[in-house]
């Protein structure tokens, strides 16, 4: 963007040249909207009315620094530094992973699930909070029960509590590797427990984008091939002692391990175990109770 100043329709006409190796032709106007919402204020009614108006010196240098990092594969949300989850406003870096519509289906499902008996759910553990999405979402849904996230990563609960006191969530926070059983003494019992955990094979790295291999956090990624299910059986090991009876376990899941996770489940003595699909239909989540 050399001339001083553009058009709406000509910066549209760039980004799409510059960034259709990266994203589909429908990702770029999204970004733009993103992108145009965050810098002007404008609605996308707005853009499309404003195809012949030039853009201001001042929003051009900040749309053309956006730019220049699409075009590294930086994420939108790293850009913006910001990303809506069930309608919830989140702080995003590249110390936490950008939350995915499947883990928003998965607070939904637990919402559903007791949505007619909230008083089921008093206390609630986020396994790998990450940004604490779905700690916060779930304390938006279960306003009276009380949430613990835990995380191994610092990083991560420090973004984590940033959005637990923007969004007026009161949440306990604390760094716990649930891979280190000298760690589950130091938690009580819960009725429910959450987690969205490291699922992605390490051999399917080659298979992703850059923007989300080069970016986002990989501990809160990837797993070992030969061991793929590591996290899983922690956590329902954990979940043993650290249950009410009754208690209720839910998982987001690698679509290709769902029979393993049930079988694993039942190895642990949970009843009811089910695999949900997502709203593509694949394998998303598995859930399961101990009674």
């Amino acid at each position: 963007m050399e001339n001083s100043t553009i058009s709406v329709n000509n910066l549209r006409k760039e980004f799409s040249t510059k960034l259709s190796g990266f994203y589909h032709e429908e990702e770029i106007t999204q970004i733009i909207y993103m992108l145009f919402e965050e810098y002007l204020g404008w609605s996308k009614t707005q853009v499309h009315l404003s195809y012949n108006s030039e853009i201001p010196q001042a929003v051009l240098s900040l749309l053309t620094k956006a730019l220049d990092d699409l075009c590294t594969g930086k994420p939108i949300q790293y850009i913006l530094g910001k990303t809506w989850f069930n309608g919830i406003l989140l702080t995003v870096d590249p110390r936490v992973l950008i939350p995915r519509p499947e883990t928003e289906e998965l607070c939904e499902i637990i919402g559903n699930s007791f949505k007619d008996n909230q008083n089921q759910v008093h206390s609630i553990l986020d396994v790998g909070t990450g940004s604490g999405c779905i700690s916060i979402d779930l304390k938006k849904r279960f306003p009276d029960a009380s949430v613990t996230g835990i995380d191994s990563s610092l990083d991560a609960l420090d973004i984590a509590l940033k959005n637990a006191l923007e969004n007026h969530c009161e949440i306990d926070l604390f760094q716990s590797d649930i891979l280190c059983r000298n760690d589950w003494k130091k938690f009580g019992r819960f009725n429910l427990i959450v987690s969205n955990p490291p699922y992605v094979l390490e051999s399917e790295k080659k298979l992703m984008n850059r923007n989300v291999t080069a970016f986002e956090p990989s501990q809160a990624l990837f797993v070992t091939d030969n061991d793929p299910l590591e996290f899983y059986r922690a956590i329902a090991d954990f979940a043993v002692s650290h249950l009410f009876h009754p208690g209720h376990l839910f998982f987001e899941i690698n679509e290709q391990f769902g029979k393993e996770i049930v079988d694993l489940l039942l190895s642990f003595g949970f009843s009811d175990v089910r695999i949900l699909r997502d709203i593509h239909g694949k394998e998303r989540f598995v859930k399961g109770n101990l009674v």
